[in-house]
C-alpha cells in the first residue's frame, strides 16, 4: 500500500473536525474491480475519489484502463455503472448513480448506511493510523472495512459508512472489490447533490426484477453467486453487483 500523505495536515484537520463544519477534505483510494464479479476473473485498476464538502460527500471512481469487453454481446455503458454516490448527513440521504439499457444514467434515493456492522476488537496500524476492524453483510455479500476513529468521519468508499471513523481499507469475502486509501489532503470541494432522483432504491428493485420475470419468460435464467444473470435468445446478459431478491 502507498503511504499515507499530507498525514501532518492531516492531523491538524482531524482536530478541526471534531465537533466543527466546514471543513473539506479530498480522500483518494486504489481500488481492484472484478468486472466479471462473481463469473470469473477481470480486475481492473481504479482510482477512487472521495470528496468530503460540509455535511456533503461525493464518491466516485475512474479506471486506469478503458473497459474492454469480452464478446459483441457484452455492453458496458459506462466503466463501473453504479459506483457513484452522493451523501448528505445532515438530511440522511444517499443517491446513487445507476444506469438503464437505454445507456442513459440516473439517480436513486437509497438508505444511508443500512448495514449492520459488527465491530471486533481487533485493531491494527495502517500508516500510523489506529484502525479497527469491522464487518458486515450487505446486499448479499460479505465485507470486512478497517476504519479509523483516528478521523472522525463516518464515510467510506462506495456506499460503506456509518462507522465511528473513515474507512482506510474494504473488501468483500471473494475480493471482488478491494479498496485501500493511499492519500489524504484538505481541499476546497464545492458540489451540489444532485436533484434529479428517478427511483427510489425499493422502486429500483422492483423494477430490475420485473424485467427479470421478462426475461425469463422469454428465454432462460440461471443465478450465479451473489449476482443474477439472464441470458435471452439474443444473448444479452443482466448482472448486478447488488443482490436483487426475488
Amino acid at each position: 500500500m502507498k503511504s499515507i500523505q499530507c498525514l501532518l495536515i492531516l492531523f491538524a484537520i482531524v482536530n478541526t473536525l471534531k465537533g466543527q463544519d466546514g471543513n473539506d477534505l479530498t480522500i483518494e483510494y486504489q481500488v481492484r474491480f472484478n468486472d466479471a464479479f462473481d463469473r470469473g476473473r477481470k480486475d481492473r485498476l481504479h482510482k477512487g475519489y472521495l470528496f468530503i464538502h460540509e455535511n456533503l460527500s461525493r464518491f466516485y471512481m475512474i479506471a486506469d484502463q478503458k473497459y474492454a469487453a469480452a464478446n459483441e454481446y457484452d455492453h458496458g455503458f459506462e466503466p463501473d455503472t453504479n459506483i457513484q454516490v452522493y451523501t448528505d448527513q445532515s438530511k440522511g440521504l444517499m443517491l446513487a448513480r445507476e444506469y438503464g439499457f437505454d445507456g442513459k444514467p440516473f439517480f436513486l434515493l437509497d438508505s444511508l448506511y443500512p448495514m449492520d456492522w459488527v465491530i471486533s476488537n481487533e485493531s491494527k496500524t495502517i500508516d500510523s493510523l489506529s484502525c479497527t476492524r469491522a464487518n458486515c453483510r450487505f446486499r448479499g455479500r460479505n465485507y470486512e472495512a478497517w476504519f479509523s476513529p483516528d478521523i472522525p468521519v463516518p464515510l467510506g468508499p462506495w456506499k460503506m459508512g456509518g462507522l465511528p471513523g473513515l474507512i482506510i481499507d474494504l473488501k468483500d469475502e471473494q475480493e471482488n472489490m478491494l479498496v485501500r486509501l493511499t492519500k489524504i489532503s484538505a481541499a476546497d470541494n464545492r458540489f451540489e447533490v444532485p436533484a434529479d432522483i428517478t427511483y427510489t432504491m425499493a422502486q429500483h428493485i422492483e423494477k430490475m426484477k420485473n424485467l427479470l420475470k421478462k426475461l425469463q419468460g422469454n428465454a432462460r435464467a440461471a443465478g450465479s453467486g451473489d449476482c443474477i444473470s439472464c441470458q435471452t435468445q439474443s444473448k444479452y446478459e443482466f448482472f448486478t453487483w447488488e443482490k436483487i431478491p426475488r
